[in-house]
């Protein structure tokens, strides 16, 4: 009979995400994972297979997670472009006030890995049309509300706000000013009007 588990799985992919998000998939070694989610070897191979694997459970986690979570709101009934605005500007704030700037676990990710990992390169473009998707809906029914002029797509104004985002976090990434970045933002919003 199996030993039960003497460690919450959850938590500890959520100490890895910490870590793969911090340091990049490649400068993540068994051993920065071993620690921070304070496994052996050999529990966290029977749990979660190897790097690769535990790495997949990671993106799967921050998509459906904490992505999704941030998603949701877009959800909310009522004026949608309002309910959008405020989106775009919560996550550039919560990117502003990452005291690491880490960025976006998929937008690290497909910069790292999207040129030579084709298998997390199709989950990472998959999780990006979900974006795209999100935004899609909620500038859909900007239109059917009357909210965006008849004139404008809201396929490819939420290309337009998937690039535009990813964009801006990673200038937030790179340091960039918080009044650089909203002025970015901004001007990309100011598309909707």
């Amino acid at each position: 009979m199996p030993r039960p588990k003497e460690f919450n799985p959850d938590d500890a992919v959520e100490k890895a995400m910490q870590v793969f998000w911090h340091k990049g998939y490649e400068a993540t070694s068994m051993e920065d994972l071993l620690e921070a989610m304070d496994l052996n070897r050999g529990s966290l191979y029977d749990t979660f297979g190897d790097k690769r694997q535990l790495f997949l459970k990671v993106i799967d986690r921050y998509c459906h997670g904490f992505v999704g979570e941030k998603f949701s709101l877009l959800d909310q009934p009522g004026p949608a472009l309002p309910t959008l605005r405020l989106f775009i500007h919560g996550m550039i704030e919560g990117g502003l006030a990452d005291p690491q700037r880490r960025g976006c676990l998929i937008a690290n990710t497909v910069m790292e890995l999207s040129p030579h990992e084709k298998e997390i390169a199709g989950t990472l473009r998959q999780i990006l049309q979900m974006a795209e998707d999100n935004f899609f809906r909620v500038l859909a029914r900007a239109k059917q509300q009357g909210e965006l002029n008849n004139d404008k797509d809201p396929r490819t104004l939420a290309r337009f706000l998937t690039t535009m985002l990813q964009g801006t976090i990673v200038m937030i990434k790179a340091g960039a000013s918080a009044d650089a970045v909203n002025q970015a933002a901004e001007t990309a919003l100011s598309i909707l009007d």
